[in-house]
């Protein structure tokens, strides 16, 4: 069953970005614009055009990125992440991700590691996401030079 919903989500978040924004990843890069972006969202909704869309399609993208590696029911894994980019991160897609859901948790996870205001957009969307769903320490076991995810 977890593994139709995580397809659901795939469709969803898929049919979502038809409209062109599947490169919306390009468009925020540093940690700061995403924060604001999802603050936006948080604060003033995500319609087509708004500050707030570009942290829903942010999301987006990130899934999208990833789809050709993904194998559904597996946890999303990132490599090659921390200032000497020799830190592994992963995480449980859940079975349903609400825009505000994740916009919160950016949020939130960047209010509490002010360091990370610092580092790359995607790595703090994956930090956010897998404090909140962390997968399974012997799953980032099998991610080449990792012991457990970082905190």
């Amino acid at each position: 069953m977890k593994k139709i919903a995580n397809l659901a989500l795939g469709i969803m978040l898929g049919a979502v970005s038809m409209a062109g924004n599947a490169h919306a990843t390009a468009d925020i890069e540093d940690s700061e614009t995403l924060i604001l972006a999802c603050q936006s969202l948080l604060d003033n909704g995500a319609a087509e055009g708004s500050k707030g869309a570009a942290c829903k399609d942010f999301v987006t993208g990130l899934v999208l990125a990833q789809e050709d590696a993904l194998t559904i029911g597996e946890p999303f894994r990132a490599h090659r992440m921390g200032p000497k980019e020799d830190q592994n991160a992963c995480f449980e897609m859940p079975d349903k991700l609400s825009y505000r859901d994740f916009a919160q948790q950016v949020v939130s996870y960047a209010g509490d590691n002010p360091d990370m205001r610092s580092r790359p957009a995607y790595e703090l969307a994956v930090r956010a996401l897998e404090r909140k769903y962390p997968c399974d320490p012997e799953d980032l076991k099998e991610l080449p030079g990792a012991d457990s995810p970082a905190e």
